[in-house]
C-alpha cells in the first residue's frame, strides 16, 4: 500500500490591525546605566546594573544580567538623569543571554543630590 500525501499551501498572510498603545505616557528610546537595589530573600539587599532601553513618566523597560521577581519592589537610580524613585517589576523576559525587566514607577522619580 502506497500512501501520497499531497503538499497543502501554508495559509495566506494577513496584515495584522497595528497595536493599539495604553500607556499614558509616551516612551523615549534611552541608554542610561540604572542601578536597581532590591531584597533578596537569600542573600539580603542586593544591586544589580541595568542599562535602560526605553523610558517614560511612569515606567522603563531596562536590561539587566539577572532576572527580578514579578511584583518585586525596587529602589533605582539612574546616574545620568539623576533620577531615583520605587519602582515594581511588571515583567521580566529573557532575551538571550540577558532579561529584559518591565519597571513601573507608582511615583514619579524624583531629583537626587
Amino acid at each position: 500500500m502506497v500512501v501520497k500525501l499531497k503538499p497543502t499551501a501554508p495559509p495566506p498572510i494577513t496584515a495584522s490591525a497595528p497595536r493599539s498603545e495604553h500607556r499614558s505616557n509616551k516612551r523615549l528610546p534611552v541608554n542610561y546605566r540604572f542601578l536597581i537595589y532590591f531584597n533578596d530573600p537569600e542573600a539580603g539587599q542586593r544591586c544589580v546594573a541595568a542599562r535602560g532601553i526605553n523610558m517614560s513618566k511612569s515606567g522603563a523597560l531596562v536590561e539587566t544580567q539577572e532576572p527580578l521577581a514579578l511584583g518585586n519592589t525596587v529602589y533605582l537610580k539612574v546616574g545620568d538623569l539623576g533620577l531615583m524613585g520605587m519602582a515594581s517589576v511588571r515583567h521580566c523576559t529573557v532575551r538571550g543571554p540577558k532579561f529584559r525587566i518591565g519597571l513601573y514607577f507608582p511615583n514619579p522619580l524624583t531629583r537626587s543630590s
